[in-house]
């Protein structure tokens, strides 16, 4: 990804830096929650990979010979990523989740902070305050987010054009985010509708969102954005496909995450869906989903019998399918040789991403 979105990278960790320094401060004045929350949302943002924000003045660049570091395109990179951070701290506290990017997870940092100020109090109290808390920061967050959108350097009409978009790409994360909650608390999850979560929790926000929003930047409008919303949908669920894979098959050191996190907590993947269509309802192999015990030896024979089965076949056979629909949206898009390329290199990165 350094090669590809390098630059731009590097121009929203700037962006964050500077927000984080002089604008975050006049928008979060509430002694002593604003500047604990200034402190938390740097730590955690400038931990990430910055890709949202980054696809900002990347797809600005492939329709405009202008200047892409400009303002609104810094800014607009910099509300994705507090949109990145409200969604993050929410999901952690919704998947019990107490570690995040090789750290403690916001509303887990909010616990041990209690605990520390209180050492003989309630663990209980302790754990109900941290998702309070959690639950609080994430929708500030949100709205830092709506703020910087909503003052963007960039005419009205766009402006108010762009305030929506954040406001229904959100909403279809949340309800994507609901199918993902009733997953987590029924048996069984069919694949297709996996799929649909991956492409509303993911692929519209992840890639849709801050594609639609570089593109809207540099003058483009119509057939173009809905064009990237099929895009960053494709790119989502490759993105989410590739995640969940990491969450197995990865290393926790690279990826910030206990590998089998996912198996534990019986998170419905399209990997375990598909290898609970495949194998008997007794199969040992099975009744390690959900299960606390899980550790090297168990893993490694879920990993065997997602091989052995063909599980894996059959989700790279789905992978394909959105790598197809990827490259034919970058043939239908009115866009330079150049910007192909890089397009094409972004898929690339997708199919084959560590981390």
């Amino acid at each position: 990804m350094h090669h590809l979105l390098g630059d731009d990278v590097a121009f929203i960790r700037a962006g964050l830096e500077s927000y984080f320094d002089t604008r975050a401060a006049q928008m979060l004045p509430f002694h002593p929650w604003g500047e604990d929350l200034r402190s938390r949302f740097r730590a955690f943002s400038l931990g990430g990979k910055l890709l949202r924000g980054a696809l900002v003045p990347f797809t600005f660049r492939l329709f405009s010979r202008e200047e892409p570091f400009s303002p609104a395109c810094r800014d607009a990179g910099v509300a994705m990523e507090l949109l990145q951070t409200f969604l993050l701290v929410h999901d952690d506290i919704m998947d019990q989740d107490r570690v995040r990017r090789g750290g403690l997870a916001v509303h887990a940092q909010y616990e041990e902070y209690l605990s520390r100020l209180d050492p003989e109090g309630n663990p209980a109290g302790n754990g109900h305050y941290g998702i309070a808390q959690g639950i609080c920061a994430g929708d500030v967050a949100a709205f830092l987010a709506v703020q910087l959108v909503s003052d963007l350097d960039a005419p009205a009409p766009v402006r108010a054009e762009l305030v929506s978009l954040v406001s229904r790409e959100i909403v279809a994360v949340g309800l994507a985010q609901m199918q993902d909650v009733h997953h987590s608390a029924v048996p069984r999850a069919e694949p297709e509708k996996i799929l649909e979560v991956y492409t509303g929790k993911t692929g519209r926000y992840t890639f849709s969102l801050p594609m639609m929003t570089g593109a809207r930047l540099s003058g483009q409008s119509g057939e173009v954005l809905q064009l990237l919303r099929r895009f960053g949908e494709s790119q989502g669920r490759i993105f989410q496909i590739r995640d969940d894979q990491l969450g197995i098959f990865g290393d926790h050191r690279v990826i910030g995450k206990p590998v089998g996190s996912d198996i534990r907590e019986n998170k419905k993947t399209l990997f375990r869906e598909e290898l609970f269509q495949r194998l008997p309802g007794d199969a040992p192999v099975l009744g390690y989903f959900g299960s606390d015990r899980i550790g090297p030896e168990e893993l490694e024979k879920v990993r065997q019998a997602l091989r052995e089965t063909g599980v894996m076949d059959a989700v790279e056979e789905q992978v394909a399918r959105d790598r197809d629909e990827s490259l034919q949206i970058i043939d239908d898009l009115p866009l330079s040789s150049g910007g192909r390329d890089a397009l094409g290199g972004l898929v690339s990165y997708n199919l084959t991403r560590l981390r």
